[in-house]
């Protein structure tokens, strides 16, 4: 067991637990806490705006180029600007089947697509024989590329072309199904720990453990499945606490500094210019994207089905934001295994 600092607190009660039913009845509030004002409620309040359409043209898989579909964990945007499709190949996870829903086989293909995001056809590919069961993509603010995998218990770094540089991982760190990785302004790392050990892991630059924190619960700093991990400019920590139904807000010292609640399954968090960008999975054929402010207040929001559309949009679980926020990409796992894009809309023009 790694040493964890004594949690420091402001004073508050936390939030009880609902069953899902409850939940989706329930309003609940924020937990009023240093940087964060009371927040809007994700789900009892769908009055944001919706400034972003769907892009039917986007992606333009050619078929001898990308023959079949396949589950999308991840997306990420390169330091090119390139969209990064961390993909499972031959392999597959079905939900259902728990954690042993998955072969334990190196994927022959290869993990990662490169896409143009211009025309959204397939411009590269690297990673095979790498991976079991690839979880989630991201690149850090020097271009290197990390992708966890959940399946083999370790977190990868690659050079922009793919190149390994760093394998974390083994007893040393002792990971049980990892799902994501974010960067500290120093150069640590956070590690979400998230399907069984529920803690996040604090790392050096080169992958040694220094601290963890949490346990399963639905307290303060405690997990239930922490799905997702992102890092703003000021070094504050977003976990999405998926089956707790919430965001909490750490900042480098493991400290709870806000909760935001009533945010049902959020499976990704990305933070972009002054935005918490999330991918909640409301259900499998459904889901949506809320842009949150650093009070926890809603923004914007864009649902990742169309409604306008007849083919398949199950179960969202990557996203990508563009550096201008212009653009949403949501890879889809379930039925759909693509990747599809979302652009913001123009804005109206003010009448004279």
């Amino acid at each position: 067991m790694l040493p964890a600092p004594p949690i420091s607190l402001p004073s508050f009660s936390p939030a009880p637990a609902f069953s899902r039913r409850r939940f989706l009845r329930a309003s609940a509030a924020l937990l009023a806490l240093p940087f964060a004002k009371r927040a809007t409620s994700a789900l009892a309040a769908e009055t944001p705006p919706e400034p972003f359409d769907f892009d039917k043209s986007w992606p333009a898989f050619a078929p001898e180029i990308y023959p079949e579909r396949c589950q999308i964990a991840g997306v990420a945007v390169a330091q090119n600007g390139e969209i990064l499709a961390l993909n499972r190949g031959e392999n597959s996870w079905n939900p259902k089947g728990g954690f042993k829903g998955f072969k334990r086989e190196l994927i022959r293909k290869p993990a990662v697509l490169v896409i143009d995001p211009v025309n959204g056809g397939i411009v590269g590919s690297w990673g095979r024989d790498l991976f079991f069961m690839p979880h989630q993509i991201s690149v850090d603010p020097s271009g290197n590329i990390w992708i966890v995998d959940c399946g083999q218990n370790k977190v990868f770094k690659f050079d922009p072309s793919g190149q390994l540089l760093l394998t974390i991982g083994g007893a040393r760190a002792a990971f049980d199904m990892p799902t994501d990785v974010a960067f500290l302004s120093d150069g640590r790392l956070v590690i979400s720990d998230g399907y069984v050990n529920t803690r996040l892991v604090l790392c050096d630059p080169n992958g040694k453990p220094l601290t963890e924190w949490g346990t399963r619960g639905d307290g303060p700093r405690q997990f239930k499945t922490p799905h997702s991990v992102a890092v703003d400019p000021e070094d504050r920590i977003y976990v999405a606490d998926r089956e707790n139904h919430r965001i909490q807000v750490l900042n480098p010292r493991g400290e709870v500094l806000a909760i935001w609640t009533n945010v049902e399954r959020p499976m990704t968090v990305r933070f972009q210019g002054d935005s918490l960008y999330v991918l909640s999975n409301l259900d499998a054929p459904r889901g949506i994207v809320r842009q949150l402010n650093t009070r926890g207040e809603i923004v914007a929001v864009c649902p990742t089905r169309p409604q306008d559309s007849e083919e398949d949009f199950e179960w969202p679980h990557g996203l990508a934001v563009s550096a201008d926020q212009s653009t949403l990409y949501v890879g889809y796992t379930l039925l759909a295994r693509r990747v599809q894009r979302f652009r913001r809309k123009a804005p109206a023009a003010s009448g004279s």
